[in-house]
């Protein structure tokens, strides 16, 4: 059996791609720095609650619970629109929300 060559991915794509991750990063976290001290232990409750619920039947390691807060938050961040009062999203002018939902 014959192997296919590989290709090695450009630096220059792999720099862009680290690059945005550590702003991805950067701005999760930056977003989880502007909630309250309420704010973010309901987050983080939630968060943990859901994880665990998520995956109660499954044989997986449950994470930190600081993990699993940056993961869901982040998750938020990528569905900025359906997660306004985590993100803090809120329509542009011209958009109809509910006609969307």
């Amino acid at each position: 059996m014959s192997q296919q060559p590989t290709t090695a991915i450009p630096d220059f794509l792999v720099d862009y791609l680290a690059q945005r991750d550590e702003q991805r990063v950067t701005e999760t976290l930056n977003m989880l720095a502007d909630l309250s001290e309420r704010e973010l232990l309901l987050v983080k409750e939630a968060a943990v609650m859901g994880w665990v619920q998520g995956i109660r039947h499954a044989d997986q390691k449950i994470p930190k619970d600081r993990q699993v807060l940056f993961t869901v938050a982040d998750a938020c961040r990528s569905f900025a629109d359906l997660y306004p009062t985590i993100t803090g999203w809120t329509p542009a002018a011209d958009e109809d929300v509910e006609a969307d939902r």
